[in-house]
């Protein structure tokens, strides 16, 4: 019964150890989110502001909660090992929600779909949310630029760097459907990457903890009655 007190104890240690690295890479990633946002040019938020605060909070919430329970550990005290188990369930679920919301993102959002539509439509002469993302994203209509060529419409400015269509090397030949998927998956891969980790780092925490104190209670009582 202590050989297995011990080894579960040594496996949490490990367990805490990659939690608290797993915290340090959600913090890394929502402050390099925040970075690679304020050097966009013409940028439109599509939520990546308040993600990657989200993202430094629950990096420094997951930190504490492996503090937290390393503590618990070294005190071997149950309450705070259910405690812990309970608060990495919760984090979990967190984890899980956030998880689905990113892998979610790759969907166009509503003001860019408005502006694909508004390109097929011959009463919209001038298409400004679609101009947005193209000076933003550097793309031109929805698949490329042979969609004003076919709607017979003069390419906007916002299809060229700088806005300038004179040179024609400047003009943008990408579609904004594809550059945005491109940019969302740009932006979720690394989560999902650390999502990855963390997820099953919180399963197999909340289960090695909740047999440490079952062993512990075990192992309590079996003193007690010996003696």
């Amino acid at each position: 019964m202590y050989c297995t007190t011990r080894l579960l104890r040594y496996i949490l240690c490990v367990i805490n150890l990659i939690y608290a690295l797993n915290g340090c890479l959600l913090i890394w990633y929502g402050a390099w989110l925040l970075d690679s946002i304020a050097e966009q040019l013409n940028f439109v938020d599509h939520g990546e502001n308040l993600a990657s605060i989200l993202c430094i909070l629950l990096g420094i919430v997951v930190i504490i909660a492996s503090v937290f329970g390393t503590v618990a550990l070294i005190k071997e005290c149950k309450r705070m090992l259910i405690s812990y188990a309970v608060l990495l369930i919760v984090l979990l679920i967190i984890q899980f929600i956030m998880f689905s919301i990113a892998a979610s993102r790759d969907t166009l959002p509503s003001s860019l779909k408005q502006g694909f539509d508004d390109l097929w439509d011959p009463q919209q002469r001038l298409n400004s949310t679609l101009n947005i993302y193209e000076e933003w994203l550097q793309c031109c209509g929805r698949n490329s630029p042979e969609d004003y060529i076919l709607l017979d419409r003069n390419l906007p400015a916002s299809c060229c760097l700088e806005r300038d269509c004179t040179n024609p090397m400047n003009l943008f030949m990408d579609g904004c459907e594809q550059k945005f998927k491109l940019y969302v998956n740009g932006r979720t891969a690394t989560f999902h990457t650390i999502s990855w980790f963390l997820i099953p780092t919180e399963f197999m925490g909340s289960v090695a903890t909740c047999y440490l104190v079952d062993s512990i209670r075990n192992h309590r009582d079996r003193v007690r009655f010996y003696n």
